[in-house]
């Protein structure tokens, strides 16, 4: 039944991938509402998947992180009219639901081995990572759209993507929820380490803590150094390299695919 969810999500997600893409091939826009209602029928077979994992390894938190995009690039259409962010989460999302059934996804209590604050860190945690990625995502949207607007080419990507004032505030939505989230979960995870007793890699103590610490940052040029528009792009998509350098640095040193890292 796990496997049977995420193959179901992972089509889905490849559906709705193709409809974001459409576009931007020189085909018919579709309809808003398949749009929605394709990842929404994917999210809610990736949550009946997902909820029978055993949250040990990297193959479930990429299940999870996937779950996450998707359900952030609904959002990002339904409130902030943002379908462009589709043409990133989608190929993303399908790309880690299908390196997560290659590595193996094993069924069975999703507390299994784990305490529920652990669960919840792990949770906390890859929601956090989720955002980060949206406000990385808006960020690239935003110079993208910025340089065909410099550029005077008023072409697909001007037509179909977003305002640059409603990417820039998504950007600072996004960073602004990724913070405290992240907050959490690394407040979690020392809990869970020295308080509850449970084993955790100082390699996820480590990159939880730089990514609070690039999050902060991040939040704190923007609000403390009212940074916006592209200067505060470039900062988004800084931070989020960093974090992703840090943590193939991590798995180098560390192989494995029984860690959450």
């Amino acid at each position: 039944m796990v496997l049977l969810a995420h193959l179901l999500a992972l089509g889905l997600y490849g559906l709705a991938t193709a409809l974001a893409l459409a576009p931007y091939a020189g085909l018919r826009p579709p309809p808003r509402g398949l749009t929605l209602a394709v990842p929404l029928v994917g999210i809610v077979c990736h949550v009946v998947g997902v909820a029978q994992l055993t949250l040990i390894g990297v193959a479930p938190a990429l299940s999870m992180l996937a779950l996450f995009l998707m359900l952030l690039q609904v959002v990002s259409e339904r409130v902030f009219r943002a379908g462009a962010v589709g043409v990133f989460t989608g190929p993303l999302a399908t790309g880690l639901v299908s390196l997560a059934v290659l590595i193996g996804l094993a069924p069975g209590a999703a507390a299994a081995g784990r305490s529920a604050w652990s669960v919840l860190h792990i949770t906390v945690s890859i929601l956090g990572l989720a955002m980060l990625a949206l406000a990385f995502i808006a960020a690239a949207l935003y110079l993208l759209q910025f340089r065909e607007l410099k550029a005077k080419r008023f072409g697909q990507v001007f037509r179909l993507f977003p305002p640059l004032e409603r990417l820039d505030r998504l950007n600072h939505v996004a960073l602004m929820i990724a913070f405290p989230t992240v907050t959490l979960g690394v407040l979690l995870g020392y809990g869970v380490r020295y308080a509850g007793g449970v084993p955790v890699d100082a390699a996820q103590v480590v990159w939880g803590t730089l990514t609070w610490m690039v999050l902060g940052w991040a939040v704190s040029v923007r609000v403390v150094r009212h940074w916006a528009g592209r200067r505060a792009a470039f900062a988004s998509i800084a931070g989020f390299a960093a974090v992703l350098l840090v943590y193939l640095a991590l798995k180098l040193a560390e192989p494995g695919t029984q860690r959450f890292l």
